[in-house]
């Protein structure tokens, strides 16, 4: 194959391996909050058929939620019944025509609803699917398998010489009949490019969440405290680490999840009041945005829950004045594109400590280079979760368990 292979499989978790988990997963209390027992049974027996990936998040949510709203993009909407239909429709025809029933990575470079319907398509069919920007295709080519199948709406790269669709194609074959599609024993991975201050691409290939990213999701939930009849707001565009966060998330839980990437705050804000959103997800930034625009036309706040900010450089002052419009209900987390979240800070730590990342989250770790143990210090941050260990290229302080960036993050989130 021309151009980069991603890294060989792990052998699948056999029956006594979960087992373990399960019985860990509840002695340590990692368990959600309010998840009933037919749904933790659901969530079971979706893993042992696809393993902890998304598709057997998918899968859970369909069956458990399956008339509630999962998803709304770009004014296209499905409930979780009818995403997870869809995934199937389009993995069907994928396999049949596109595919020629040979497997190979599928680089998903396409925008609106299109993007999580062919990742999730992809994965229902066990392969590894590599979500992007449209505009990155060049910036990020030393990672791009150059015979994966490209969901694309532009016209493919000179280099690329696998098959290529377009994202009206994927939403085409979403309603086809994929319900006879058979079980794979594959199991479906998550690669995710990055770019480094020097200009290296390097390619994380999560074994799609696996068990420390389940944890990772559950210690998240636990935190910020999702509900099912939670409407989330999501800034980020999905194919980031962060708008696949939760939508992990909105499937785990059944909360809705609106994507608004790339959106005026006032148009933000009408989102928020006509959708009655309840938890945002959004950078300093965004968040930012939607203030001023408040200021500007004087209409009062729309009712919020909970505020989750990440993406860039964690501001005090931000954080204050969230705190003064809406109260005390904003969260600040910290994480990389190979790792995940590692660490979250609640309300009532950053009404203490307005800069601060937060604590370690379950499954995760952090600390300075050169440091051992624990104990306070200050330096280079390196940072575990997801099965990965990274040395960032932040310089970071940790005070009693604290995470705190003391600089400028090196690679911050620009969505808009």
């Amino acid at each position: 194959m021309v151009g980069p292979s991603l890294p060989p499989r792990r052998a699948d978790l056999g029956r006594g391996r979960l087992a373990c988990w399960m019985r860990h997963h509840e002695e340590d209390g990692m368990r959600l909050r309010g998840m009933p027992p037919t749904h933790a049974r659901s969530l079971w027996r979706s893993v042992r058929r696809h393993g902890f990936t998304i598709t057997a998040l998918a899968r859970h949510a369909a069956r458990v939620h399956g008339d509630r709203l999962g998803l709304v993009v770009d004014g296209w909407s499905a409930t979780f019944g009818e995403l997870w239909r869809a995934a199937e429709g389009a993995a069907a025809v994928l396999y049949l025509d596109p595919l020629e029933r040979r497997p190979r990575p599928v680089v998903v470079a396409v925008a609106g609803p299109a993007m999580p319907v062919a990742l999730l398509g992809a994965a229902r069919l066990g392969l590894d699917v590599m979500p992007i920007s449209p505009g990155s295709l060049e910036e990020l080519r030393p990672a791009i398998p150059r015979d994966a199948l490209l969901v694309h709406d532009g016209d493919a790269p000179e280099w690329h010489r696998g098959p290529t669709v377009t994202g009206a194609q994927i939403l085409e074959w979403s309603a086809a009949d994929g319900s006879g599609l058979g079980r794979t024993r594959r199991r479906a991975r998550i690669a995710l490019p990055s770019r480094s201050l020097a200009g290296t691409v390097t390619t994380h290939v999560q074994g799609a969440m696996g068990v420390q990213g389940l944890r990772q999701l559950a210690g998240i939930h636990d935190r910020l405290g999702v509900e099912g009849t939670d409407v989330m707001l999501a800034c980020a565009p999905l194919h980031r680490g962060k708008g696949l966060q939760l939508l992990g998330m909105a499937l785990l839980t059944g909360a809705t999840l609106v994507s608004a990437a790339h959106t005026p705050p006032a148009d933000r804000i009408r989102i928020i009041r006509d959708r009655f959103v309840s938890v945002v997800s959004a950078s300093p930034g965004q968040l930012t945005g939607i203030l001023d625009e408040l200021e500007r036309t004087g209409e009062a706040p729309p009712r919020l829950r909970r505020i989750l900010v990440a993406g860039q450089d964690l501001d005090a002052d931000l954080v204050r004045r969230l705190h003064a419009v809406w109260g005390p209900i904003v969260l600040t987390a910290y994480g990389s594109v190979q790792t995940g979240t590692v660490a979250l800070a609640t309300p009532e730590v950053l009404s203490s400590h307005p800069g601060t990342a937060g604590r370690r989250l379950p499954g995760s770790d952090f600390g300075i280079v050169g440091h051992a143990g624990r104990g306070d210090a200050t330096g280079l941050l390196w940072v575990r979760g997801a099965h990965a260990t990274v040395i960032t290229e932040d310089q970071a302080r940790i005070e009693d368990g604290m995470l705190t960036i003391v600089g400028p993050l090196t690679r911050p989130d620009t969505a808009d």
